[in-house]
């Protein structure tokens, strides 16, 4: 595995020093003409919506349009795919999740591609932590007193997700190896039936995003024990970690990011990057990510590939551990 990591960073670092002279030269005049950026998801989620709110920046910054086309299919591998495929010209582009590259190859075992080493990552834009919710009838109120509940019945305490192979889904496998419970998956079709499943008592718990949670929480349906960042969150100040309560290693992010197509030219990278910097400082940014449950999180260069590689190895490592397979 530690080759395997050390080969996909030595692979992406020589994306950054081997363009030629050529391709860098016909980035000065970029942007000329509109630039397309796949969105790998359906209209109306959460990366469709930061990446509409990017393109308008962008378009603004540029003096050129960022179109959004959304090419959604296969968990996101279909758009991905065609951005792994398209020229590389600076006038494709990717805004993605986390799951095309760091989890889906794990899941998908015939993708004719690597996410991380055949694109050009642009910069990590935005991390979203997920809260652990309870049912409020459990005599539940911490991490603790979930850990010691499942201990006591192991086996009969389960969690819902929004399905097989979904952050919701691996977050609870990686809190059956760290807490050594004995729980069982219930995966849902979608988050919204998978919060429903929990409010009812069908399921005891689960994890979910901050932003489709916190208005049942204040309303007492449902009880939030943690949240699944490494240290306490502006999203949720009251809420404490899964870290704080004894597991140094608990940490789940949603993440997004922006690619390009491989020998990209460096200078369009390096533009790219250097406005998403720019736009990821601006008050209003900040304004509608923490609507959306995500914080800015920037991260360029080898940074970034560092960030992408040990996220992709330890969620091969949960899903191989659990056994997981898409629906």
């Amino acid at each position: 595995m530690q080759t395997k990591t050390m080969t996909r960073r030595t692979a992406v670092a020589a994306l950054f020093i081997g363009a030629t002279s050529r391709a860098m030269a016909q980035a000065g005049a970029w942007p000329a003409r509109p630039v397309k950026v796949i969105v790998p998801f359906a209209a109306g989620g959460t990366v469709d919506i930061v990446s509409r709110y990017l393109a308008e920046r962008f378009g603004a910054l540029l003096g050129q349009p960022f179109i959004i086309d959304n090419r959604p299919g296969a968990g996101g591998n279909m758009g991905t795919e065609m951005v792994v495929r398209a020229p590389n010209d600076g006038y494709t582009l990717l805004i993605s999740g986390s799951p095309t590259i760091a989890v889906n190859p794990h899941l998908y075992k015939n993708l004719s591609y690597d996410p991380i080493t055949d694109m050009f990552p642009v910069a990590l834009i935005a991390t979203a932590p997920n809260l652990l919710v309870v049912n409020p009838l459990l005599p539940v109120k911490t991490v603790e007193d979930l850990v010691a509940l499942a201990r006591s019945k192991p086996g009969q305490l389960s969690f819902s997700s929004a399905g097989n192979g979904t952050s919701g889904h691996l977050a609870g496998e990686l809190f059956r190896r760290l807490a050594q419970v004995d729980i069982q998956h219930v995966p849902y079709k979608g988050q919204a039936d998978a919060i429903t499943g929990v409010i009812r008592g069908d399921v005891a718990f689960a994890f979910v995003t901050v932003a489709g949670t916190l208005q049942q929480v204040k309303a007492g349906r449902l009880r939030a024990i943690a949240i699944t960042s490494k240290a306490r969150s502006v999203l949720a100040p009251d809420v404490p970690t899964v870290v704080q309560s004894g597991f140094p290693d608990f940490e789940v992010l949603a993440w997004y990011s922006m690619a390009a197509p491989k020998g990209t030219p460096p200078d369009i990278v390096a533009r790219l990057t250097r406005e998403m910097d720019k736009v990821m400082k601006e008050p209003a940014t900040l304004e509608r990510l923490h609507i959306l449950g995500a914080e800015p999180s920037f991260l360029a260069g080898q940074a970034f590939v560092d960030f992408m590689v040990k996220d992709s190895a330890r969620w091969g490592k949960v899903i191989r551990e659990a056994a997981v397979t898409v629906n």
